[in-house]
């Protein structure tokens, strides 16, 4: 099964941060006992803090090895004269490494919840309705799904790990390069993910973003139904 497939390529690499999403927090708590790291505040912000770096770095990889598995010139020409139309092999792939940084995140949250509560001496629920009350959680996941999406798509394009990881982090720093030149010379705030589009709220706007993952996808899916093996 091509599902199962996919899983197995990436999963050693999923399975590692999912242990480092478990652990994180616990450890920092540990090591901050006695100490002012867990002073109200400060403890959610260590927490927010590695949630974004480490689904950063889980969105570049998994775009650069789940894309690679299946679309090198090798696998790609046994992949492409199966008896299955070319954007099942793009769309599966994406899903499975959506499917992981998803439970990355909820790992983290769940357990970085609990350490949270348990220092806090709060509630558990109280915790994690708090985080999705003030919409912590929810930006950072629709930026890590759209890094991820443009890192699988230039790297089923390029059709190689590294001249994709290298394109998409170039693509986001050209980006990130461009918003910051117009903000100085005319003094126009452009939204990059996960902020909010214009007057938009934030749930629109990340509804907005993850439209956009997919038409990276999307376009991806073109290229490589026309590739030549």
């Amino acid at each position: 099964m091509y599902l199962w497939k996919c899983w197995r390529d990436t999963r050693s690499f999923a399975v590692v941060f999912m242990v480092m999403a478990a652990a994180v927090m616990p450890v920092t708590a540990a090591i901050g006992v006695g100490t002012t790291l867990l002073e109200k505040g400060f403890a959610k912000g260590i927490f927010i803090s590695t949630l974004v770096f480490m689904l950063f770095v889980v969105a570049l990889g998994l775009g650069a090895i789940g894309a690679i598995q299946e679309f090198t010139d090798k696998t790609a020409h046994f992949l492409f004269t199966k008896p299955r139309p070319r954007f099942y092999f793009v769309w599966i792939g994406w899903v499975v490494g959506c499917t992981e940084i998803l439970a990355i995140a909820l790992v983290n949250v769940l357990v970085g919840g609990i350490t949270l509560a348990h220092y806090g001496k709060i509630p558990f629920g109280s915790v994690v309705f708090d985080l999705i009350k003030k919409q912590d959680v929810a930006p950072i996941l629709i930026d890590a799904l759209f890094i991820y999406s443009l890192t699988y798509s230039l790297t089923a394009v390029l059709r190689n790990g590294l001249k994709g990881l290298g394109a998409s982090m170039g693509s986001l720093a050209i980006l990130q390069a461009l918003a910051v030149a117009i903000r100085m010379r005319w003094n126009v705030n452009v939204p990059l993910p996960p902020q909010p589009i214009g007057s938009l709220s934030q749930a629109i706007s990340n509804l907005v973003w993850m439209l956009v993952a997919l038409l990276l996808v999307f376009s991806a899916q073109l290229v490589v139904e026309r590739v030549e093996i």
